[in-house]
């Protein structure tokens, strides 16, 4: 009996304490906002466990019939008073009892090593048109199909930011598969208006074979990567110059087969992962260039890259992609995309 009554002293002292710091500070916050009478017993309506810091662990809200309320603002304040973060919130306002679900979602892993079996093995089943990106929270993998999300991705980093690590990640998967790699560098300037040529010469097969032939006619997937933008153009515009005569386009050919791939189409089997520190519309050529990235990848990004190449992103509207804090390595916090595969820093990662 002495010890069943030690244990059940110490069960109420926790309870006790989970209310006094926790439970009841919560609910005085959040009369105002949902229109709560204070007296109300916190314990009506405020569903908190005991090891609610705890991963996979869930809080539950009942909510007022009246739903006259800020989701935003009960959001935050639920977050703040209970300390939390890398919490996803699930609305539930139909029905007689409409509640809202807190959960706390698993950190991504520090690190996804190619050497790990489990990360050998999503790699070995992943689609040849979807090279694994990372690994996110809750284990999610995170990827781009270049057939059916976006043919291009664009990698906004400065120098540290994991740029060489994302690059080799995607690029390996892509050769394993049997693709073609062109890397192009102002430090190793190759011939890139003849990928112009291979594109016009892509597209009159394709026009050959048909609309619902096997793309795989066409050739070998090509991955076209393409480094250190902003100090290319900048050389390549130079040597043009050096180099043009009387009667040549004013525009670098190399710089215009580059915009003829990124307006050809996923059927072709070329893709551009074009890497930048500063990725603006005139080191591109054009705000229209930009536009035909629709998966970008960021990291170690300023307040202003974020909100030039991804402004209609919030930390609410999705979990891989949140929102800036400059000064800070994009180092994935519970809401992030996760470990980059290999070794390196954890990029963000935003589809459009």
């Amino acid at each position: 009996m002495a010890v069943g009554g030690v244990a059940y002293g110490l069960l109420t002292r926790e309870r006790r304490e989970l209310m006094r710091e926790w439970v009841v500070p919560l609910h005085e916050a959040l009369t105002i906002p949902l229109g709560i009478a204070e007296e109300t017993a916190p314990r009506r309506y405020l569903h908190i466990p005991k090891n609610f810091t705890d991963d996979d662990a869930s809080i539950r809200v009942d909510l007022p019939t009246h739903l006259r309320f800020s989701r935003d603002v009960v959001a935050d304040l639920i977050t703040q008073k209970l300390a939390l973060e890398g919490v996803t919130f699930s609305w539930h306002p139909a029905g007689r009892n409409p509640y809202v679900l807190v959960k706390k979602t698993r950190k991504p892993p520090a690190k996804a090593a190619s050497k790990d079996p489990k990360v050998r093995e999503l790699v070995a089943k992943a689609k040849e048109s979807a090279p694994i990106i990372g690994i996110g929270s809750s284990n999610r993998i995170v990827s781009v199909d270049l057939d059916a999300d976006s043919p291009h991705i664009l990698v906004n980093a400065s120098t540290g930011g994991g740029k060489s690590v994302t690059l080799r990640c995607i690029a390996c998967q892509m050769l394993h598969h049997g693709s073609l790699v062109f890397v192009l560098d102002f430090k190793r300037i190759s011939h890139p208006w003849a990928l112009g040529m291979e594109g016009r010469r892509r597209t009159r097969v394709a026009d050959e074979l048909g609309i619902d032939a096997d793309p795989h006619g066409i050739g070998p997937r090509l991955l076209i990567l393409l480094e250190e933008i902003n100090a290319t153009m900048k050389q390549v515009a130079r040597y043009w110059e050096k180099i043009r005569e009387s009667g040549d386009p004013k525009v670098s050919p190399a710089v215009d087969a580059l915009n003829e791939i990124l307006y050809m189409g996923r059927q072709l089997r070329m893709h551009v992962l074009l890497v930048a520190q500063s990725v603006t519309a005139r080191a591109l050529g054009g705000p229209a260039v930009r536009e035909q990235f629709a998966t970008r990848i960021l990291a170690r990004y300023s307040v202003n890259a974020w909100r030039m190449l991804a402004p209609e992103v919030t930390p609410h509207q999705v979990d891989q992609a949140p929102g800036p804090r400059p000064g800070r390595h994009r180092r994935h916090r519970e809401r992030d995309a996760g470990a980059v595969l290999h070794r390196g820093r954890s990029p963000g990662v935003g589809h459009h």
